[in-house]
């Protein structure tokens, strides 16, 4: 394996560490005597220091690893986990960190270690569409968009960068089988995220004056999140081979399910099916039978977990999700909201036509008449996934993201066809492949790239796919 000590000495003069250890050593022992001096007059100081001390001995211990390090920042993305209006100081500092790494990374490894990391066409493509994206925001001001939300919807897309290095660690590290500890980092942050929605649908359910305020109580956060999170843990306990594994993952599952199911997006539970069709559609026929005992017994569990939590009001929860279930026959033409969409839909379409090469940049906004609040509406975000690449990135970046993500999805589907593959390899890539897919159907009801959770867990899968893709073809060259 080639050496990771970075090539300085092609890039410096062979002086340089001479040269400049005097200004190091002498900055430190400058810092160390301000703090100490500050922390002399100050207790807050001196607890403040003492956590960046802290700190500091953890983020090395962190650093003495590449995968420690990726999963840490990968669960640190609870902190911004929440959809909250304009810039909020967790969000900043957790901007400021996953960019820094991700800047690390790229430069790291473009000139110290020379790597070449561009080496498919979905590696092109997701390169080249974050740099297209990136080069996008200069139609901004030119177009009249707010440059502050271009930047929110920008920051949203390089999420999608954690592709290169969740894909390189698996690669170089595969002996480790890093798959299953970046799958336990996204479990951890799925959990974060259920335990909460459930605490807000149960605030939600307290806080209630009506019946139909309970019925229709719904929790709408990072459902897609708990979507692809249900779908892994699913193929993992039908794969599980020891008890205490089988049974944690069942409650995860039935944890996420549930998650799933109070978040009342009737896209999301078709997706959450669709997913779950692809893994039985790649498992054998026991398996297939423990998906319907999993269905059965999820479904049972929920009932008696439901009738426990909500007591006498629980029919009436389970009244407003039949509800909301049986009305999917009948939405595309008597749900207000539903029809809604067609026609922003179809207003979007009258702007894609005025630029539809190049597109409109992020942050421009344009116009439709909402049939829901009877007003004219102004916005930029767009409920398809289609037509709001098409708008703001045009057919260019249209073109870029179909390579990339269905470009995934095809080697994920090879990778769990292809014979003589590790089962590790492809379990992720049927688990990469359910996910994927899930997400299409439910891109055509919402835009998955406008929410950092969405793009991050694309990017994952996208990443774990393409690993096990390399992985069949390292073993089909050494056979």
């Amino acid at each position: 394996m080639r050496s990771l000590v970075p090539s300085i000495e092609n890039l410096e003069p062979s002086g340089f560490w001479r040269a400049s250890k005097i200004v190091l050593v002498g900055g430190l022992v400058t810092l160390v005597v301000a703090i100490l001096a500050t922390a002399w007059l100050s207790t807050i100081a001196l607890a403040v220091y003492g956590g960046l001390i802290v700190g500091a001995f953890v983020l090395f211990y962190l650093t003495r690893d590449e995968l420690r390090i990726l999963c840490a920042i990968l669960i640190g993305f609870v902190a911004v986990v929440g959809y909250k209006e304009g810039f909020q100081p967790e969000e900043i500092l957790y901007g400021l960190l996953y960019m820094s790494y991700l800047t690390y990374w790229f430069v790291s490894r473009l000139f110290f270690y020379r790597d070449q990391i561009l080496r498919t066409p979905v590696d092109w493509a997701f390169f080249l569409f974050l740099a297209y994206a990136t080069l996008g925001l200069a139609l901004t001001p030119i177009l009249g968009g707010d440059l502050t939300m271009a930047i929110s919807q920008w920051t949203s897309l390089t999420m999608l960068a954690f592709y290169f290095p969740v894909k390189e660690v698996c690669i170089r590290h595969r002996s480790r089988k890093p798959e299953k500890t970046l799958l336990l980092s996204l479990a951890i942050v799925a959990i974060f995220v259920v335990m909460r929605n459930f605490y807000m649908y149960r605030l939600g359910f307290a806080q209630a004056e009506y019946l139909w305020q309970i019925a229709t109580g719904r929790v709408v956060m990072n459902e897609h999140v708990l979507m692809m999170a249900g779908l892994v843990s699913l193929l993992f306990l039908l794969f599980a081979r020891k008890w205490m594994e089988r049974s944690a993952l069942v409650m995860l599952f039935i944890l996420f399910t549930a998650g799933v199911i109070i978040g009342q997006s009737r896209a999301v539970w078709v997706s959450f099916l669709l997913g779950i069709a692809v893994i039985f559609f790649f498992v054998d026929k026991r398996k297939r039978l423990a998906i319907a005992g999993l269905g059965v017994a999820g479904f049972a569990a929920v009932l008696i977990a439901g009738a426990v939590i909500f007591e006498n009001f629980f029919t009436v929860v389970i009244a407003g999700l039949l509800d909301r279930f049986f009305s999917l026959q009948s939405a595309a033409t008597e749900d207000v909201s539903l029809i809604n969409r067609f026609v922003e839909m179809e207003a979007a379409w009258q702007y894609i036509k005025l630029n539809p090469i190049v597109g409109h940049g992020l942050g421009v906004d344009f116009k439709y008449y909402s049939l829901v609040y009877q007003v004219t509406y102004v916005q930029s975000y767009i409920h398809n996934g289609f037509f709001a690449v098409w708008y703001r990135h045009g057919l260019i970046g249209l073109m870029l993201v179909a390579v990339f993500y269905f470009g995934s999805i095809w080697i994920a589907f090879r990778t769990a066809r292809a014979e003589g593959v590790d089962r590790t390899s492809r379990l992720v890539a049927i688990a990469a492949m359910a996910c994927l897919v899930a997400e299409s159907l439910v891109g055509t009801m919402a835009y998955p790239l406008a929410n950092s959770d969405t793009t991050l867990m694309i990017a994952i899968a996208s990443g774990l796919a393409a690993a096990a893709y390399h992985s069949r073809h390292r073993k089909a060259a050494e056979s």
